[in-house]
């Protein structure tokens, strides 16, 4: 079902974007992607920046923090690089969504710990270390929140833990919170 991730090599910021956008725009811009042929998976659920949807930075680059020096204060600055190992797989988002119930996929629901504390639809591909987050938005729509590759040991036991809990009805909030 999935295919081998894209290869980058030689391919840098910014021109780099230009490349992956159209894998982008062939899965989610061109045509409606559905979850379970019903929930809509919105592409500008989170607006737009630089002229491409917000979701395309955040399954292309990766949140780094550094502290820097300010003047006599040390400031902590956000900034969001290319990240290869998250781009190289943009072409799986969409088989992964729309083909779900694969054994590669692990589906499970999970109620976000920061902010709203939204429950969220996670697609693992467990044998592949990439994930895909998916927030619904009313009754028949969703956006895709971020996808990425696995790269700490902790994170994927951390899924599995999630993954487990969902599957044996261990979290009193998830029950019955199903989409479909």
């Amino acid at each position: 079902m999935l295919n081998a991730p894209l290869n980058l090599t030689g391919h840098k910021e910014p021109d780099v974007f230009d490349h992956l956008y159209p894998f982008f725009e062939r899965d989610f811009v061109n045509v409606d992607t559905y979850i379970n042929n019903q929930i809509y998976v919105d592409p500008k659920g989170q607006g737009m920046r630089d002229d491409k949807e917000e979701v395309f930075w955040h399954i292309t680059t990766r949140e780094k923090s550094k502290t820097v020096k300010q003047g006599k204060q040390m400031v902590k600055i956000k900034t969001r690089p290319f990240d290869p190992d998250r781009a190289a797989r943009i072409s799986w988002i969409k088989p992964m969504l729309v083909n779900h119930s694969d054994p590669c996929i692990k589906l499970f629901y999970r109620k976000e710990t920061k902010g709203k504390k939204h429950i969220r639809l996670y697609f693992w591909a467990h044998q592949h270390d990439f994930v895909v987050i998916v927030q619904k938005l009313g009754n028949a729509n969703s956006f895709l929140v971020t996808s990425f590759y696995i790269t700490e040991t902790y994170k994927r036991n951390s899924y599995q833990k999630w993954y487990t809990e969902y599957t044996q009805g261990n979290k009193p909030e998830l029950l019955n919170c199903e989409w479909f």
